[in-house]
């Protein structure tokens, strides 16, 4: 079943969202609270003796924009924070930049330098090679400021 049609099912099924507090209403009027493994909030919709999972913040965006999206993160990293002003639309590549740890430096052996680099559109970019690893980390962080804008 597609995240669209687990939508309308559960629309059917008579869940609904409040947009202000990010809360998932099931039919009897009870906030979803049930967590994934990832730690966001997800709904159980049943069809036929069959259980479906839904996750909230996608069921949120659906409930208000009437579209699936790629991706929606949420703006400040709590995961189970669905209030809509918290969620926006991007891409899987967007949304890997999300990390708060650096990734993009490391120690090259043979060099005996720390090298920095950064991926853009599928593309790697080399930063240059750097005596300490703060050097490396810095100069990774700020390209990740300049290419992953959002």
């Amino acid at each position: 079943m597609t995240r669209e049609e687990k939508c309308k099912l559960a629309i059917e099924r008579g869940f609904t969202y409040d947009s202000k507090t990010g809360f998932v209403y099931n039919r009897y009027g009870k906030i979803s609270k049930s967590i994934h493994i990832k730690g966001y909030i997800q709904i159980q919709i049943t069809l036929n003796k069959k259980n479906y999972h839904l996750l909230a913040h996608h069921f949120a965006w659906y409930w208000l924009y009437k579209e699936c999206v790629e991706e929606i993160d949420h703006i400040n990293g709590i995961r189970n924070d669905n209030r809509i002003c918290n969620l926006r639309s991007i891409t899987n590549q967007q949304n890997q930049w999300n990390r708060t740890t650096a990734k993009g430096f490391f120690w090259h052996k043979i060099a005996k330098k720390w090298n920095a680099s950064i991926g853009v559109n599928y593309k790697v970019i080399h930063l240059g090679s750097f005596n300490t690893e703060q050097e490396a980390r810095t100069a990774y962080l700020q390209a990740k400021e300049k290419y992953h804008i959002i």
